[in-house]
């Protein structure tokens, strides 16, 4: 019962809303039609009895009236106590059938038949199975006594009565009522196996749901894990490489590391677009939101894409619309960046020869949206129509020999397809074997107002982040070294420890502008050592800016949750550490300022 009720409660919803089980509900209004019925035939009998001076009768109806009120009230109010107020029901029934028999009418008429089918349905209705044949046999016991001591039966219809041939009428009554007892029987054994069925069958779907997200849940850790653990070495991968490269190489080492270079960033979008899917899969991904130029953006994304197509002799194209130039837009770059490339990508890897086509069109626009249209049209090998549908599937390609030729995962696609969920957009495609393939799709903007301080800032000279010293926690050898090596190219000075415990104490004993902090680390993790710092009495050092250092791109929530103030993902790009630096520099140049 999930609550208790006034017991002046005569509302039978409101008993009803006591209870979850419907197998229960149902006995309620069942046990609560019987009564509301029985309550009427007494009042009836009560009537016919005072009019015609049977003060027997009168005061039995009116007996059985008060009772029945009484078991009405305390089921509208105490519903969980159904069953005993059912057995005193059933048990008042029994009475009339045995008195009527033997005590007022002397003989079995019309109602006091209906009384034991009454009983008969009551019993397995409110009560259940075992209890619905000891009452059946109960109720039908005085019939048989009576036709075994009287042989002939006299039924009485409205005063008239007809002689009934023995033993047949005998023969036939006690059929008629083993046969209401055993389908009755038959029919709640089936409805009660039916429910137990359904309630296993939920049982075993609910353990299944939870199987499924423990799994999923694994699924998801094993990834944000391995993501730490294959990143780790491709950071130093790539950021070695890129040294390597702006240390002036002889020109016969220069292809080599773009080999190098390109495999490493091949396989670090290959993390990404599984880790990605992961993530948004989980349903953990959310749109962020920034003002930026749409149109520079495109260009920005296109200008890579464009070498990489002119690297196979193709011709490539940026359409943008004239109408959304030099319009800044709120959304997220990032994801609006990473559905361009994955089209884009996939049309220059399946075109050998002819054009890559990407189209902005301005679809409608307002004082406060546009909404634009994306197209990427190639001349490549085209798709059958037949597969428009299973290419956006996971790890799916149109024909198995296009893996073999082409390469890649299948991820891509259905990538795009669930990012332009976040969007409220979807993806469509017009494609056929050998005509190339078009793929579009339309998104609305909120239009950005300019923002004149943050276009003066962008344009200001790189800030001066030589006086700034960091601390950096990492466990992993390579990775400190790569990261000394590009601290020293931007003239940051840096000292180095290996687990959380000795940031903590380093931090402690020294002064320092910032942290950058792995998370996974042995003896203390990034987390435990920042909320250790974060507890400091000092609220200086307290709040000293803390930077996740982190290979996992699932970790954004906790990082923040954790008392982080930002993360910087590894690999580490150079461009992104000047950034962080920087706005380090200007934090710290403005809290000094404030102190003065």
């Amino acid at each position: 019962m999930t609550n208790l009720l006034s017991p002046f409660n005569w509302s039978l919803k409101k008993a009803l809303s006591t209870e979850t089980d419907s197998l229960v509900r149902s006995r309620i209004r069942i046990a609560h039609a019987i009564l509301v019925f029985s309550l009427l035939k007494a009042a009836i009998v009560l009537g016919v009895a005072i009019q015609n001076h049977q003060s027997l009768q009168a005061v039995r109806a009116a007996v059985a009236f008060c009772i029945y009120v009484i078991i009405l009230k305390l089921i509208l109010s105490r519903p969980d106590w159904l069953k005993p107020l059912a057995h005193t029901m059933l048990v008042l029934g029994i009475l009339l059938v045995w008195s009527n028999i033997f005590v007022y009418a002397h003989n079995i008429n019309l109602v006091t038949l209906q009384f034991v089918f009454m009983i008969m349905l009551s019993s397995f209705y409110t009560l259940g199975n075992i209890s619905g044949i000891v009452y059946s046999i109960v109720s039908t016991i005085p019939v048989l006594i009576f036709f075994l001591l009287h042989g002939n039966v006299n039924v009485h219809f409205n005063d008239t009565a007809q002689e009934l041939a023995s033993p047949g009428f005998e023969i036939i009554v006690f059929i008629n009522f083993v046969s209401i007892i055993i389908v009755h029987y038959l029919f709640y054994h089936a409805y009660r196996s039916n429910i137990t069925e359904k309630e296993n069958l939920n049982q075993k779907l609910q353990m299944a749901i939870t199987q499924a997200n423990k799994l999923a849940e694994s699924r998801s850790n094993f990834l944000s894990t391995m993501s730490h653990e294959l990143r780790t070495p491709l950071n130093s991968v790539i950021g070695i490489t890129e040294l390597l490269m702006e240390d002036a190489p002889e020109e016969r080492q220069i292809d080599n590391l773009n080999i190098l270079k390109h495999s490493a960033h091949d396989l670090l979008s290959l993390i990404n677009n599984i880790l990605d899917f992961n993530k948004i899969d989980a349903g953990k991904q959310v749109l962020e939101s920034f003002s930026f130029p749409l149109a520079d953006l495109i260009q920005n994304i296109c200008a890579g894409l464009q070498l990489k197509a002119r690297g196979k002799k193709l011709d490539f194209i940026l359409d943008i619309d004239a109408k959304l130039q030099n319009i800044s837009v709120s959304s997220d770059p990032t994801r609006l960046a990473q559905l361009i490339y994955n089209l884009v990508s996939n049309a220059i890897k399946f075109t050998d020869k002819g054009s890559i086509t990407v189209k902005l069109q301005c679809a409608n626009k307002t004082a406060h949206e546009v909404e634009v249209l994306f197209s990427v049209i190639d001349t490549g090998i085209g798709i059958h129509p037949d597969k428009h549908e299973t290419i956006f599937e996971l790890f799916t390609q149109a024909e198995t020999h296009t893996t073999r030729k082409y390469g890649g995962t299948g991820l891509g696609l259905a990538i795009v397809k669930q990012i332009l969920v976040l969007f409220n957009s979807s993806l469509r495609l017009e494609s056929s074997p050998g005509k190339g393939s078009k793929f579009y799709f339309a998104i609305p903007f909120a239009i950005a107002e300019e923002n004149a301080e943050i276009k003066k800032a962008l344009e200001l000279p790189r800030t001066d982040m030589k006086h700034l010293k960091i601390l950096l926690a990492e466990d992993n050898d390579v990775n400190r070294m790569l990261m000394k090596k590009q601290l020293e190219k931007l003239e940051v000075k840096a000292d180095m420890v290996q687990d959380g415990q000795q940031a903590f104490e380093t931090y402690l004993s020294g002064n320092y502008d910032a942290i950058f902090m792995d998370l996974h680390m042995p003896i203390a993790d990034g987390y435990e050592t920042t909320k250790k710092i974060r507890a400091l009495a000092d609220p200086e050092k307290a709040n000293v800016y803390i930077v996740a250092f982190t290979a996992s791109i699932t970790e954004q929530e906790s990082i923040m949750e954790a008392g982080f103030d930002d993360f910087l993902y590894k690999p580490v790009n150079m461009n992104d550490l000047q950034d962080k630096l920087e706005k380090i520099a200007i934090r710290n140049s403005s809290i000094g300022a404030n102190m003065l």
